[in-house]
């Protein structure tokens, strides 16, 4: 039984040698030598790049609108020549003073109010000075809605008129003829259009010739009113000079509207 076991065993050895010696390489002097080739294994290290995602927060930009200026609009009423819309006078004579002032450069020198209706009345502007005065104008005041303060809404005088254009006509931002009766010192007369209730806003001014004398004179003039624009009210004013500069000289005035 032990030799039978240790016979398979020696023929596959005798296998295992056969099979060598294919590779194997005879030496001249009979001895064989056995070459047993070296494996070279060659590692191959994968690198890899390991991609982080970017995250992408979305920034919401608020831009502030500009901040909004709201102009209030004054509409009065009925148009007038002074003051400028928005500026309000609790009483007729504040008014009244204030146009003397601003529009003919002098000290004013008023007489009473004398009530028409109960939201109109007039004040009479006399000549500076000693002894007894002398009337150079009426001034129409009105007390007007919406804040109903007081307006001078025209002047009178019959040695100062306008006769055309009518007052509060529509007239065109361009030539406007301007018409009536005068007198002044010399025969000098002023005819100035300004922007209602501004008088450094002056849109031309002409000086013309009227009556010298106690009698006024026909007048007439060509006024430029280009640079008005459409819903303007603006003033024409007439006055006879004095050669004196704390005389206001005897005046008149009408508002026409601007429409085109």
């Amino acid at each position: 039984m032990h030799m039978t076991r240790v016979l398979p065993a020696m023929i596959a050895a005798g296998a295992l040698l056969i099979g060598c010696s294919d590779d194997d390489a005879s030496s001249g002097d009979g001895t064989t030598s056995t070459t047993i080739a070296a494996t070279t294994t060659t590692a191959v290290v994968a690198t890899t790049t390991e991609v982080v995602p970017t995250s992408t927060e979305a920034v919401t930009t608020t831009i502030a609108d500009p901040p909004t200026t709201t102009t209030e609009v004054v509409v009065l009423a009925q148009p007038a020549i002074w003051p400028a819309a928005g500026v309000l006078f609790a009483t007729p004579e504040e008014a009244a003073a204030d146009f003397i002032t601003q529009v003919l450069g002098v000290d004013p020198v008023l007489g009473e109010f004398v009530q028409g209706d109960s939201r109109s009345g007039e004040i009479e502007v006399f000549s500076p000075g000693e002894g007894t005065p002398v009337s150079r104008g009426l001034l129409e005041l009105r007390q007007l809605a919406p804040d109903d303060g007081w307006w001078v809404i025209g002047a009178a005088n019959p040695n100062a008129t306008i006769s055309t254009p009518a007052t509060y006509a529509e007239v065109a931002a361009g030539t406007l003829t301007v018409a009536g009766v005068a007198r002044g010192f010399e025969s000098t007369v002023v005819v100035t259009a300004f922007l209602a209730g501004d008088f450094d806003a002056v849109l031309d001014q002409v000086i013309t010739s009227g009556g010298a004398f106690e009698a006024p004179e026909p007048y007439s003039v060509t006024l430029d009113l280009a640079g008005a624009s459409p819903g303007d009210v603006v003033t024409v004013l007439v006055r006879g000079d004095t050669g004196l500069e704390t005389d206001p000289g005897e005046f008149g005035a009408i508002a026409v509207v601007v429409v085109g």
